[in-house]
């Protein structure tokens, strides 16, 4: 009897099942034949919406991004961020003075915001902060504010290298006009070239002692008896300073080398890594071509759903 029951429930769900079936069949020829019988209609609404949106995106100016890497020399990194600070406020505020002086780097061209910000480096931190690593490493890990550590305003001159993003509309000109702006002060070229003169004496000075070092050598060498003793035995001798010399001599050629590699740097008070072109940023503007012609197809399905449900229960309303 048990078992019997049971056939009859499976066999009242199969039932149900088909019938389900059928009903979604149905539906979704209707549907069909609604969609065939309106093509024409919904593929005029699809066209305007584009229309529409291609012809707003046209007038309404479209907001575009620029990024720029830069690396602050001789100490600028504090003034770097003051100076973009005060851009922003510049902005922010109608300030016509500084949006003139803007104006002149970048005619025609609405800049609506300046960001700059760090890019993380765990080991500029290192070289260039006090902490050791375990220091650093324990500091980031209690570290409990809700930005990163690294974004830490106190830390912030200890980067080497900084992104600046320049947000924009209008006429779009060279986004390296920015750091021509950023250099104009005459303060920052006399310390660029204050540092160049340092590190030029430096080298020179470097160059004449390790000339001055190897003469030295020289007269030692000569004065050497050939197969007594080599300039290796009397430099690795406790009472002789040779080995110092020679470290000295070392360490001299290797700072003469990271002046130059300095030097390469300092041709700019700012000097860009790379910087990307002008792209555009996603708006509700920039998108709107693709939203109106979505959005004009489901307001006429759910007009014509709208008329389908009050003819069918009509008589209840």
């Amino acid at each position: 009897m048990e078992n019997s029951a049971q056939d009859i429930d499976l066999f009242d769900f199969f039932k149900w099942l088909r019938r389900q079936f059928r009903n979604f069949l149905i539906y979704l020829y209707r549907l069909g034949r609604f969609l065939l019988r309106n093509i024409g209609i919904l593929a005029g609404l699809m066209i305007l919406g584009f229309g529409i949106g291609y012809v707003v995106s046209k007038i309404v100016d479209e907001k575009k991004i620029a990024e720029i890497i830069v690396v602050p020399n001789v100490n600028t990194t504090s003034y770097l961020y003051s100076k973009i600070d005060q851009i922003n406020h510049g902005i922010s505020s109608k300030d016509s003075s500084l949006l003139a002086e803007l104006q002149g780097y970048f005619p025609n061209l609405d800049i609506h915001e300046i960001r700059v910000e760090p890019i993380e480096d765990i080991s500029n931190l290192l070289e260039n902060t006090a902490f050791n690593s375990e220091e650093l490493l324990e500091m980031i890990a209690d570290y409990d504010d809700d930005g990163p550590f690294y974004d830490k305003p106190l830390y912030t001159t200890s980067y080497d290298a900084h992104k600046i993003t320049m947000t924009a509309s209008g006429a779009f000109a060279t986004p390296e006009r920015l750091i021509q702006f950023l250099e104009a002060d005459p303060y920052l070229e006399i310390k660029r070239e204050a540092g160049v003169d340092n590190l030029t004496a430096e080298l020179i000075s470097n160059e004449f002692t390790i000339q001055q070092i190897d003469s030295v050598l020289q007269n030692i060498n000569r004065a050497l008896q050939t197969g007594q003793q080599s300039l290796s035995i009397l430099a690795a001798r406790d009472e002789s300073n040779l080995s110092a010399v020679l470290e000295s001599k070392a360490t001299l050629v290797t700072r003469n080398t990271e002046i130059k590699e300095e030097l390469l740097y300092l041709d700019s008070v700012f000097k860009v890594y790379t910087s990307s072109k002008w792209l555009q940023s996603t708006s509700l503007v920039s998108v709107l071509k693709y939203i109106l012609p979505l959005v004009f197809v489901l307001l006429f399905l759910f007009y014509h759903a709208l008329l389908m449900f009050k003819k069918r229960f009509q008589a209840y309303l």
